[in-house]
């Protein structure tokens, strides 16, 4: 890959994916609270099922922020040429419902917002993403 395939992240992009690393922190600390102060609360001691639910969830959660952070340390967009396959937004409409896009090449990715506004079904773009993370940030019309 030579200097002209990548970009650096931007400002916001790097929030993005600070921002997503979020969810570990707060279930890590909600753990440390259920094992450290929720039995002097409720006179009753945590239950296994409550401490395993929380485990799996940081184990989740993690995975998704080593991810960010791995985009993070890289700190550049790598572009390349990919076709559309098809874009669809996960669940109903809600508005927290994200964006995905299947690309020929690329595969399975999360479309920014901003992305998802861009992008045609079967056309070529020039695709800028995170690849740890597969966020398309956004594509540009061939």
């Amino acid at each position: 890959m030579n200097s002209a395939d990548k970009l650096p992240l931007s400002f916001t992009q790097r929030a993005w994916l600070l921002i997503e690393c979020l969810p570990v922190v707060f279930f890590s600390l909600a753990l440390m609270f259920v094992v450290t102060r929720f039995g002097d609360i409720t006179g009753a001691p945590p239950s296994l099922f409550l401490i395993l639910f929380l485990c799996a969830v940081i184990l989740i959660v993690g995975w998704a922020a080593a991810n960010r952070i791995r985009d993070l340390l890289s700190g550049v967009v790598l572009i390349q040429e990919d076709v559309l396959e098809l874009s669809w937004r996960s669940g109903r409409s809600s508005r927290s419902k994200p964006f995905n896009g299947k690309f020929e090449q690329l595969g399975k990715m999360r479309l920014s917002s901003n992305a998802y506004g861009q992008g045609q079904n079967g056309f070529r773009y020039r695709v800028y993403y995170s690849p740890a993370s597969k966020i398309v940030w956004s594509l540009e019309k061939i």
